[in-house]
């Protein structure tokens, strides 16, 4: 942790200002490695582990080894512990979250970093102009170019304090950080970890462990914050957007990506609906990992391909058969990628979480008029946008436009 951060955190209990005492690093270089941060108006304690402040309920107790390693200076503070009742209902609501994504992150190999460049760019507006140079039907399944890439202005970056808003394991930031003045990373799980090793060399990268719903950072506070797949995943989607909205500054941006509800209505796509979210998912959230990822994840990400195959096959000859093994293939087995790796990190990213919700678009159009946004524009990829949020009390309320390419 970087002691310049603490100009933006806040403790996300009482949204008191912290003091942070460095116990290793902070005096040779700025970087501090372990230390405690106390909330001066309610007392919290939030321990630095590996470099990562831990702004959540439980820091503490889940870091016992750095409680007892400095109880000396814990016990000197005059720290107050959260209560334990804060700390259960924490678990309760959060913990299966934490502990999947924690596990993903940390685990596969994702995406190339050519795609993550496209795919941030795609779904968060960073670019306005793309959408005219570039015909994308799904980000998800485009495999740009070098050409592809040249085509991306990143110039709205430059000198921009950015958040992102469940970075997991910071493959979104490195894109970041290469064009903004700060790049900061929040999320829940110790896919932090992950990101830490990738960016440590970064000065401009700051990661935080904290929960959206509770954000540790001030208001208005960055000029540009983005969410790509994750506020889908709170107990309350919609709490976690106006919870990112209050951190960006008048005249700031916010984009985000979050599953849409317009979706396949026949019989065959309800039925699939129930089957991945009602029947089987409330049990694989509750699986260890490992066993989610070797007895479900790796057979359904190699299943797509037998999906796809089938699929093709049924289109060039009509076959009942190829159409069968397809739809129930199609049934269990979600995402689509080249690389069999990456097909079974998709089938994980879909059956591990503890929530899914989706909207609509209606639906995110009234959470930015909700957050004081104008210039509201609808980005290609269902459901995305981005908006600026409003200068004064004046100003229009939002408006959904469309992108040049809609």
């Amino acid at each position: 942790m970087r002691p310049e951060l603490l100009t933006i955190l806040i403790c996300p209990e009482c949204g008191g200002h912290l003091s942070l005492t460095p116990f290793r690093g902070g005096t040779a270089s700025d970087e501090v490695e372990e230390g405690l941060l106390v909330c001066e108006g309610c007392a919290h304690p939030y321990p630095v582990t590996d470099g990562i402040p831990r702004l959540l309920p439980d820091a503490l107790e889940s870091h016992r080894s750095f409680a007892r390693k400095f109880s000396h200076e814990l016990r000197a503070a005059g720290v107050r512990a959260p209560a334990a009742e804060a700390v259960r209902r924490f678990r309760r609501l959060h913990g299966l979250t934490a502990r999947a994504f924690g596990y993903e992150w940390n685990a596969y190999r994702t995406t190339s970093r050519e795609e993550d460049v496209i795919t941030f760019f795609w779904l968060t507006g960073a670019d306005p102009s793309l959408y005219g140079k570039l015909a994308v039907t799904d980000v998800f399944t485009c495999y740009p170019t070098p050409a592809d890439l040249a085509q991306i202005d990143p110039s709205r970056l430059a000198g921009a304090t950015v958040v992102d808003v469940g970075c997991g394991m910071g493959k979104y930031l490195a894109v970041v950080a290469e064009h903004a003045k700060q790049a900061i990373g929040l999320d829940l799980s110790d896919a932090l970890i992950r990101a830490r090793a990738l960016l440590r060399d970064r000065p401009n990268v700051h990661l935080i462990q904290g929960n959206i719903l509770s954000p540790p950072l001030r208001t208005e506070s960055v000029d540009f914050a983005y969410s790509v797949g994750v506020l889908h995943h709170t107990p309350d989607a919609h709490a976690a957007f106006a919870r990112t909205a209050s951190l960006v500054k008048p005249g700031g941006r916010l984009g985000i990506w979050v599953y849409p509800s317009e979706l396949d209505q026949s019989p065959y796509a309800t039925r699939v609906h129930w089957i991945q979210d009602e029947l089987l998912r409330p049990i694989t959230c509750r699986m260890p990992p490992r066993i989610l990822r070797l007895v479900v994840a790796a057979p359904l990400g190699r299943l797509t391909f037998v999906r796809d195959r089938f699929a093709a096959r049924y289109a060039a000859t009509g076959s009942r058969l190829a159409r069968s093994v397809a739809m129930w293939a199609g049934a269990v087995a979600v995402g689509r990628h080249r690389d069999p790796k990456i097909a079974a990190f998709l089938n994980f990213d879909w059956y591990s979480p503890q929530y899914r919700s989706y909207h609509s678009e209606d639906e995110v159009r009234r959470w930015y008029q909700e957050a004081a946004f104008e210039n509201v524009t609808r980005l290609p990829q269902r459901v995305s946008a981005v908006g600026v949020k409003r200068r004064s009390t004046g100003s229009q309320p939002a408006v959904w436009t469309a992108d040049s390419t809609s």
